[in-house]
């Protein structure tokens, strides 16, 4: 067969069997979300098989590799399938305590950890391939060539493959069943919103919420992406899906491009946290402390809406510094538009749904398995209803052919993202088991306690720096579960609530992608906004300034995670906005008006006294902001301030296309 025959018989054969694949794995999931997970084995197999092959498939299935590599490709997609497949077919005589593997079970078991490297590798990185490698090679080898405190337990072949591959215990472990319980279908949800056009719904809203405001433009992107959030609970996908149209937005005007950027991706790193969805790691933490979902949700809360403050005023105070314009009357959406059933009950009805099962405290997967088919059943009716009402009734056909076209896309999406966090979660998976049967975690919480001399403060730094160094080049999901695995329980055991020091750990995990140098959802804001990476990374971590600090309020401030009474969460909350606000002004230079050297050191002064927990610092920080803006009142009024009440212009000359 010629060279170009090959290739093109590769290109609409690979794409027809990745496309019914990805959506036969995304309706797979619907459908057990619903009736009930199978045999644990058997579900995590075959969860974990369709995700494995699916990424060497997707590599097969670009054209710019070679013939050779991408027949190679397809090779490792089958042997991924087969791996895991085996396990499902297998699993009574795997299950059986007293079976014996096979040789066969251990070439294929040496094989799936190879291929779970891979996949991983392909899929995020080489850090965290790398770093589950390291591990393996010292569960399986260290107790020959380690010795003293940090030597491993003698490990056998077959206690290996028992362990990492032919049990529920590693790769086909609680991650893994969290993914296909849980995470995928929340995933599906997301991606059908999207394919069906709920973006526009999430960009209309939040400009109605924020577009009349100083740095409305700005606002738009940083409420749009926590409305996003809230079913997404991605970043990254976040930053893709909205940052096309924020991007240039921000930047026409008047925002330099590198700062739209860092706005994008400031903003979009929180929709991981922003209730009810949250990331995948909040449901993992649920999981791990064997607590409902709600209970994260709720205590997320405050932390959440305190994130997003942060990013608010922060837009604003340079909008005014800079004089940017809110945006004309004429460029809001009418309000009519966000209540038109046609196009904005599909997406209010899902989301109420999940929201009111949530807080019911029924199961996440029904949750999500309810508002998956609320949306499609929602948009069947209102579409159908749409055509008959206009008297377009021969349209009806197709209407409904280009509606499922666009849930095929959508189920397309969701089958590629749920494939990726498979093979995510079964590396991540290695990493931990080795944690736990080597007793190196101890070591390391151990290591870190004789480092801090047991200094609470100075934990809760090297946790913070741990979860964002363990974030580079790996999501959230991954930092998190490592960075829990390890540092946890030493923040546990100096007194913190479980709850506490695992929400502390999953913000900071959420902050590394935000933090350089290697911060996932500011290279794709870059490379949106087609500008230099550290520009934007640069700009990210000002606009952040303040995010550092909120979690640690989590452990002297527990108001803020909704602890105490009404009152004690009531003030705490309150102080801490005006902390934030205090912080985020020094950082901009601007509070009642531009903010020089010495009076930004003085707002910084006042911050930091604020984020003191204790009744004398609190009054002292702020009678010093309530004397900054005493003595702002009676100052001359600036340019910036008349400009005010003028009538808001739009489109604003000299800034445009700096940077």
């Amino acid at each position: 067969m010629a060279e170009g025959t090959m290739d093109r018989w590769l290109d609409k054969g690979t794409m027809q069997a990745l496309r019914i694949i990805l959506i036969g794995f995304a309706l797979f999931q619907i459908y057990t979300s619903f009736a009930g997970m199978m045999e644990p084995l058997v579900q995590r197999g075959l969860f974990l098989g369709l995700g494995l092959g699916s990424v060497f498939l997707l590599a097969a299935a670009d054209g710019s590799r070679g013939t050779w590599r991408r027949m190679g490709d397809i090779a490792l997609a089958l042997a991924g399938y087969y791996v895991c497949f085996h396990v499902a077919l297998n699993n009574q005589r795997l299950s059986d305590f007293m079976a014996e593997l096979t040789s066969f079970d251990i070439v294929l078991g040496f094989l799936a950890l190879a291929l779970v490297l891979e996949g991983a590798r392909r899929t995020i990185g080489w850090f965290l391939p790398l770093l589950a490698l390291a591990g393996l090679l010292y569960f399986y080898l260290g107790y020959g060539y380690v010795s003293g405190p940090w030597q491993p337990p003698r490990v056998s072949t077959l206690t290996l493959i028992e362990t990492t591959y032919a049990s529920t215990e590693t790769i086909f472990g609680y991650m893994v069943d969290m993914g296909t319980r849980v995470i995928a279908v929340f995933i599906i949800f997301g991606a059908l919103l999207l394919s069906t056009g709920a973006t526009e719904i999430f960009i209309k809203l939040a400009t109605l919420i924020a577009g009349r405001s100083w740095g409305g433009q700005a606002k738009v992107c940083t409420a749009s992406s926590a409305l996003f959030g809230t079913v997404t609970g991605s970043a990254v996908a976040n930053v893709m899906a909205l940052g096309p149209i924020t991007i240039p937005t921000m930047h026409r005007a008047g925002y330099t491009k590198s700062y739209a950027g860092a706005i994008e991706a400031v903003a979009s790193a929180g929709g991981q946290i922003m209730p009810p969805v949250m990331g995948a790691g909040a449901f993992i933490m649920a999981e791990m402390l064997d607590i409902p979902y709600s209970s994260v949700v709720v205590a997320a809360l405050i932390p959440a809406l305190l994130y997003f403050l942060t990013i608010w005023f922060s837009v604003g105070f340079r909008a005014r510094k800079m004089n940017i314009r809110p945006l004309e009357r004429s460029e809001m959406p009418a309000a009519r538009e966000l209540l038109d059933p046609y196009t904005a009950l599909p997406m209010y009805l899902p989301v109420g749904v999940l929201i009111f099962m949530l807080a019911m405290d029924l199961t996440p997967t029904l949750a999500g398995a309810t508002a998956v088919a609320t949306l499609i059943g929602t948009q069947v009716i209102l579409r159908g209803a749409q055509c008959l009402i206009e008297g377009r009734s021969r349209d009806l056909g197709a209407t409904y052919r280009e509606y499922l076209r666009q849930v095929l896309e959508g189920l397309y999406e969701a089958g590629k993202a749920i494939a990726m966090i498979a093979v995510l979660l079964a590396c991540a998976a290695i990493v931990v088991k080795v944690l736990t049967a080597t007793g190196a975690g101890v070591k390391v919480s151990s290591l870190i306690l004789s480092l801090s001399g047991e200094n609470i403060i100075l934990v809760l730094i090297l946790t913070a720096v741990l979860a964002i160094v363990l974030g580079m080049d790996v999501p959230t999901t991954a930092s998190y579960i490592l960075a829990a695995a390890v540092a946890a329980p030493i923040v546990i055991k100096l007194g913190v609530a479980p709850l506490n020091a695992h929400l502390f750990i999953f913000y900071f995990a959420i902050l590394s992608a935000i933090t350089p140098p290697v911060c996932a959802s500011v290279f794709a804001a870059a490379s949106i906004a087609k500008v230099n990476f550290w520009k934007v990374g640069g700009h990210a971590v000002v606009l952040a300034l303040g995010l550092y600090l909120i979690p640690f309020l989590f452990i002297f401030r527990t108001g803020v995670l909704m602890e105490g009474s009404w009152l004690q969460i009531a003030y705490d909350t309150g102080v801490t906005s005006i902390a934030i606000i205090a912080i985020t002004a020094a950082s901009t230079g601007y509070f009642f008006g531009p903010l020089n050297w010495p009076l930004r050191i003085f707002v910084y002064g006042a911050a930091a006294l604020l984020f003191y927990p204790a009744a004398w610092s609190d009054i002292v920080g702020l009678a010093m902001i309530a004397a900054l803006a005493a003595v702002s009142h009676f100052r001359e009024p600036r340019p910036a301030d008349a400009a005010e009440a003028q009538p808001a212009t739009f489109k604003l000359t000299g800034r445009v296309g700096s940077e």
